[in-house]
């Protein structure tokens, strides 16, 4: 092709070309240059163009090269130690969530109430305030394997204590499946 033709084809699209890009771009101020870079490009590889019919999608698919290659050039790229510390996504608040720790925490704490004196120290000591064993048995003045083995009873009668507050629904009677001879 000739650079005549390549102009004749050029004038009557160059308008719609123009309007194109500017639409596509975000910022303004590049239309003018990403309209000239497609210009140069398609004038430089205008033997490829196939049909002279199809000059309009041809210019226009290199128009959107262009504006895809200066979105890549002047993508903003920050390093990694730059960037904020990403939100841990689970981090919202699940209504379902907080009912289930504020009931497990209701359950545990009636569980505690329950034990004696005793075995509620231990558990206070070590679990909830998590002193040093050592520390603990002096504060309890008893031997280390003394407090060892009171805990480790206070923990099973917690846990005991907290399982049987848990109801297990009641199997509903059904009396139409009774009747049947099963």
């Amino acid at each position: 092709m000739s650079g005549e033709t390549f102009i004749d084809l050029l004038l009557p699209v160059l308008p719609a070309i123009r309007g194109f890009v500017r639409a596509r771009m975000r910022n303004s101020d590049y239309t003018d240059d990403v309209v000239q870079q497609t210009l140069m490009h398609a004038f430089a590889h205008r033997d490829q163009l196939r049909a002279n019919s199809k000059f309009k999608t041809w210019i226009t698919s290199i128009a959107i090269n262009e504006i895809r290659g200066l979105a890549r050039r002047t993508r903003a790229c920050l390093p990694l130690d730059a960037m904020p510390p990403a939100a841990d996504p689970d981090s919202t608040v699940c209504p379902h969530r907080t009912y289930e720790r504020k009931e497990r925490a209701e359950r545990l704490y009636a569980g505690i109430a329950r034990l004696t004196d005793r075995d509620r120290d231990a558990i206070r000591l070590v679990d909830l305030a998590e002193a040093k064993l050592t520390d603990a048995a002096d504060s309890l003045s008893i031997s280390l394997p003394a407090l060892k083995s009171m805990h480790f009873r206070a923990r099973r009668r917690l846990g005991s204590t907290v399982r049987s507050s848990l109801v297990a629904p009641r199997p509903v009677s059904q009396p139409w499946i009774q009747g049947r001879g099963d």
